[in-house]
């Protein structure tokens, strides 16, 4: 086998609705892409068509080159509905989860999948050797044809201190840029979800308001990351957040004294004991240690997805928290040859049911 193209992920998605009709259905997303592809997710759960019920969305291939986002996102899939439905547990090589806890993640929580948030920069990175390391999408509105300016880095494109050079201190080695041709491939974009694959995501959250928990599946660092991306952490002065412009000029240098995120205690020990979860049951399919880290000591991130979805809360409060998560597969590769990829896939999606049940088996607020 190799890596699914993006016709075969959505050919995945219907053939698993279909054949697992009572616990999965097919969400068809209301904005195609750039180059007019329609684009479908997979609720999994028996409260399926409950919007409000408990919920974890997934996301792949956010950047084109990262491929394996989308086959993650489709055996995840393909493994829960198969073993609910036969009853059975499943085994990822050392990794054994009883039955009875696949039941629960069915039965408990719905589990929401985008496995090709990029489908046209992802078809373009498979279509020739040439293409392989293609990031952003295919936007061309302000490229002037010029083939090294097309696309928009999605995962730079929320609406999260978009504004870097407001935002942020002028020295912070923020990943992002305002320039449509930046050779990095970082263009955030003319203006927040000003494409429709992030618009896409941003519905996802609004019309599925259960989500209580988000993870965005990348490479290649071997990795899975916690908020903030905005800056390092602390739990105590609640005025230095992301809302407050006073701070506008000094977010994002490390180990400086001006500015931190504030984020409580309680949501850190969660979410990082989430992450540990993740990186446990990973590890026990064939011994890979994942490293547990926030966000930020990856880089500053303005317009991150991660981020965004976290920050809705604070926004506005009538909205659920949504306690997100990046995860970096592999190492050093954004396609692993094919054989690796297959191991790759075993140990995260063993993570991935661990993070679920986990979940799952919270007491719900």
């Amino acid at each position: 086998m190799v890596y699914l193209n993006v016709e075969e992920v959505e050919d995945a998605l219907l053939t698993l609705s279909r054949t697992y009709s009572d616990i999965s259905s097919l969400i068809e997303l209301p904005n195609k892409s750039i180059e007019g592809r329609n684009i479908h997710a997979l609720i999994i759960g028996k409260n399926k068509d409950d919007s409000k019920h408990r919920s974890i969305l997934f996301t792949g291939s956010v950047h084109a080159r990262e491929w394996g986002g989308s086959d993650i996102c489709v055996y995840f899939a393909a493994d829960l509905l198969e073993a609910y439905s036969k009853g059975t547990g499943l085994r990822y090589k050392n990794q054994y989860f009883e039955s009875h806890q696949i039941k629960r993640i069915i039965e408990e929580i719905n589990i929401v999948i985008f496995p090709d948030v990029n489908p046209d920069g992802k078809a373009y990175s498979q279509s020739d050797p040439a293409n392989v390391l293609w990031r952003r999408n295919r936007n061309r509105s302000e490229s002037h044809e010029d083939a090294d300016c097309i696309g928009v880095d999605l995962n730079r494109n929320y609406d999260l201190l978009w504004n870097f050079k407001k935002c942020f201190a002028p020295n912070a080695r923020v990943e992002t840029s305002d320039d449509p041709c930046d050779p990095r491939q970082r263009y955030r974009g003319k203006s927040v979800f000003s494409e429709p694959e992030t618009r896409n995501v941003k519905w996802l959250f609004d019309e599925y308001d259960g989500i209580g928990h988000y993870m965005d599946i990348h490479c290649a660092v071997g990795a899975i990351y916690y908020c903030w991306g905005i800056d390092q952490n602390q739990f105590v002065q609640k005025e230095q957040n992301f809302r407050n412009p006073e701070f506008n000029q000094f977010r994002g240098v490390e180990n400086d004294q001006k500015y931190r995120e504030f984020i409580s205690i309680e949501d850190h020990d969660y979410v990082t004991g989430l992450a540990n979860t993740f990186a446990h049951f990973l590890e026990k399919v064939r011994g890979t240690r994942y490293s547990v880290e926030q966000s930020f000591g990856l880089y500053p991130t303005s317009g991150a997805g991660d981020d965004y979805a976290f920050s809705r809360h604070f926004v506005d409060e009538t909205k659920k928290k949504v306690y997100s998560f990046t995860l970096e597969f592999g190492d050093d590769e954004f396609q692993p040859p094919w054989p690796e990829m297959k191991e790759i896939i075993i140990e995260v999606c063993a993570g991935l049911v661990g993070f679920s049940d986990k979940i799952a088996n919270e007491n719900p607020l």
